[in-house]
C-alpha cells in the first residue's frame, strides 16, 4: 500500500519536513507515495522529485488520490526528543516519518527556484543596487507569524517577534552599510521605517521571498519561515530568539544566534497541552525585547558578518561575543 503524507502548519514546518520526505523517497522506493499540504504547497514547486507528489486538498476529486493509501499526518510537537527540547523540527519529521532516531543522513531543506524566477530576482536587485548605490543587500524578516497589530503596535503572544522600536533601531544602524528588504506583512511596516525596502507594489509572495533571499548576502530575523528558507539557501544570518529554543527551530550551527542574556525561555507545549501553552507564553512575554547596548552587539555582528574587519573582531570580543 502506498502512504499519503498529510502535512499541516506553518510554512516553516513544510520546509522543515522536506529532509526527511527525501529521505524516505530513498528508501522507499516502491512507494508512489503523495503529499497533501493544508498550506503552503508552493514551497515544493520546482523541487525535482516532490513537486509532483504534492497535492492540496482544497480541489475537487483529491480524495480518489488518497483514499486506498495509508494516511501518517507526522506531528513534531508529539514526539518526546522534540518536546525535552533534545531535536529539531526537521529531525522530529525523521523519526516520525522515517521511524528513525538516525539522524546523520539527514539532509539541509531543499528549496528549488526556475530559471525565470532567479533571473527575475537578481533584475529586482540589480535595480536596487543602482538606485540605492549599494553592494550588499540584507532580507530582515522581524515579525512572525503569530504576530497581531493592536493600538498601533505589533505584539506577538508567542514571543517569536522584534518590537517595532527594536526593528527600527537595528534598520537605523544598517541603513548606511546595505540594502535591507523587509519581509513581513505590509500592515506591520511602520510608516517611521524609511530605510528598509518593501516590496508590497510587486505582490510579493513566499516564492518571491525565496528568491529574494536566495541571491541576498545575509538574512537577519526571528523564528519564523524566512530562517528556514535562508538555510536552505546556504546563506549567513543572525536569528534572534526569543520563546522558542534553538535546538527545536533554528540552525545553531549555521546561524549566529543571538539572545537577551537576562532571559530564559519557558517551554511552550504548543498543540500538546493549551493551558501550559498560554501560561509559557506570558512568562516568556517581553523576552526578545532589547535594550540600545544588545542591539549594538547584534547590529555590530551583523557589520562585521557583511564586511569583515580585525577592529570589528576585536570589538566582538570585548563584549564578550563570539564571532564565528
Amino acid at each position: 500500500m502506498n502512504t499519503t503524507f498529510l502535512l499541516n502548519g506553518g510554512a516553516g514546518r513544510i520546509i522543515t519536513a522536506i529532509p526527511a520526505l527525501e529521505k524516505y523517497q530513498k528508501l522507499n522506493p516502491t512507494d508512489d507515495f503523495k503529499i497533501l499540504i493544508m498550506g503552503w504547497e508552493s514551497l515544493l514547486w520546482s523541487h525535482p522529485t516532490l513537486q509532483n507528489k504534492t497535492f492540496t486538498p482544497f480541489q475537487k476529486g483529491q480524495f480518489d488520490l488518497i483514499k486506498n493509501t495509508k494516511i501518517v499526518s507526522p506531528e513534531p510537537n508529539h514526539v518526546h526528543g522534540y518536546y525535552n527540547q533534545q531535536i529539531s523540527l526537521a529531525q522530529a519529521f525523521d523519526e516520525i516519518i522515517n521511524n528513525t532516531h538516525d539522524h546523520d543522513d539527514l539532509d539541509k531543506p531543499n528549496l528549488y527556484l526556475s530559471t525565470f524566477e532567479t533571473l527575475k530576482i537578481q533584475e529586482i536587485l540589480s535595480g536596487f543596487k543602482n538606485q540605492h548605490k549599494k553592494s550588499k543587500v540584507i532580507v530582515i524578516q522581524p515579525y512572525g507569524s503569530t504576530a497581531e497589530f493592536v493600538n498601533n503596535t505589533v505584539i506577538d503572544k508567542s514571543a517569536r517577534s522584534l518590537s517595532v522600536e527594536n526593528y527600527l533601531s537595528i534598520v537605523n544602524h544598517l541603513k548606511d552599510d546595505c540594502i535591507i528588504i523587509y519581509f513581513g506583512e505590509s500592515r506591520f511596516k511602520s510608516p517611521l521605517d524609511q530605510y528598509s525596502i518593501s516590496t508590497d507594489h510587486m505582490a510579493p509572495d513566499l516564492r518571491m521571498y525565496m528568491g529574494l533571499i536566495s541571491e541576498c548576502d545575509y538574512f537577519v530575523g526571528i523564528d519564523s519561515v524566512g530562517q528556514h528558507i535562508a538555510r536552505a539557501f546556504n546563506k549567513p544570518g543572525l536569528i534572534m530568539m526569543g520563546g522558542t529554543h534553538e535546538i527545536n527551530v533554528t540552525y545553531p550551527n549555521h546561524f549566529t544566534i543571538y539572545r537577551n542574556k537576562n532571559r530564559k525561555p519557558i517551554y511552550s507545549p504548543l498543540r500538546l497541552i493549551d493551558a501550559d501553552t498560554e501560561f509559557a507564553d506570558r512568562q516568556n512575554d517581553g523576552i526578545l525585547n532589547f535594550d540600545s547596548t544588545q542591539i549594538t552587539e547584534i547590529t555590530t555582528i551583523i557589520k562585521n558578518h557583511l564586511n569583515p574587519n580585525i577592529n570589528d573582531i576585536d570589538e566582538l570580543t570585548d563584549l564578550g561575543i563570539n564571532y564565528s
